[in-house]
């Protein structure tokens, strides 16, 4: 393979190569087998905001806001010693940013001070933040940057040439200070 997943014949096994004793990771399975049991009963309970909406028995998660409502392949934390584990080592990375700058229909940028447009400055794609709110849907990213991106070039062409197809320079940045 790739070397993108390590086989571990037991969660012993993993525990040991986590460094960790293998009650933590009894007592992790064990958290979330005893919190999707409860959700399959009242799917709808529990103590903890749930992500995306609504509530969730996973305590775990849902102290960070963003509790599970759905499991796949849980097992009981008894079961943890002697299960075999296939494990991908998972870092962080910047997939989408969901902020930036604050534009209006036309992409223009919205001044933090005045609330106003900012005569000239546009932006589109990951730049321009609020367009999707807390989360996008998959696959958007690109779709945004297209859309917006044509939007933008509309309105800095239409800035720029005006109704009357007159060129007229953008401000600069000594200007952009006084309009922000």
């Amino acid at each position: 393979g790739r070397g993108v997943m390590k086989f571990y014949e037991s969660g012993e096994k993993l525990a040991q190569d986590m460094g960790v004793p293998l009650s933590v990771l009894e007592e992790t399975h064990e958290a979330h087998y005893q919190a999707a049991k409860k959700t399959e009963k009242d799917p709808d309970g529990g103590s903890w905001p749930a992500y995306p909406s609504g509530k969730s028995w996973d305590e775990a998660s849902g102290k960070t806001g963003s509790g599970k409502k759905f499991y796949h392949n849980i097992i009981p934390g008894s079961k943890v010693k002697t299960e075999p584990y296939y494990v991908a080592i998972i870092t962080p990375v910047i997939h989408y940013c969901m902020g930036g700058l604050e534009i209006d229909t036309d992409s223009a940028v919205i001044s933090t001070s005045t609330g106003k447009a900012i005569p000239g400055l546009y932006a589109a794609g990951e730049v321009a933040g609020g367009v999707h709110g807390n989360n996008r849907l998959g696959g958007n990213s690109l779709l945004d940057c297209v859309v917006f991106g044509r939007v933008a070039a509309k309105a800095a062409c239409k800035y720029m040439f005006g109704e009357d197809g007159k060129f007229r320079m953008c401000p600069c940045p000594g200007q952009l200070k006084d309009l922000c």
